[in-house]
């Protein structure tokens, strides 16, 4: 009967206790489309399994975004001095291109690299 006991004090001690779920890691980074069709930063790396926010700045003429469409997640198409943030979460390790995808601007050398660690 003790046995039993102690078993029904443990039952309700361990189910008294929330469950604590592990935070996924996360990581902001800022990327800015440049004169010239460029990104800056050019590469970026992120941690595996992470939340990504990419607050994509466009500090060019016309108008870029921000697409990585192996992940398929990018911004819309914004204009010069606009501003666009977007989330999205990163799976395995690898690397991953970034581009902007307004026709021409990747052919013209607007990409980067998206390095998950």
């Amino acid at each position: 009967m003790r046995v039993r006991t102690f078993g029904k004090q443990l039952s309700a001690l361990l189910l008294g206790f929330p469950v604590i779920a592990l935070a996924a890691e996360s990581a902001d980074v800022t990327i800015q489309a440049k004169p010239g069709f460029q990104f800056e930063p050019s590469t970026i790396e992120v941690p595996a399994g992470a939340e990504v926010t990419v607050n994509f700045e466009n500090t060019g003429a016309m108008g870029h975004n921000f697409t990585v469409p192996e992940l398929n997640a990018g911004t819309e198409t914004i204009g010069a001095d606009q501003n666009e943030s977007i989330t999205f979460t990163v799976g395995e390790s690898g690397s991953y291109e970034f581009i902007c995808d307004v026709a021409g601007h990747a052919a013209a050398g607007m990409t980067g690299t998206l390095k998950v660690k």
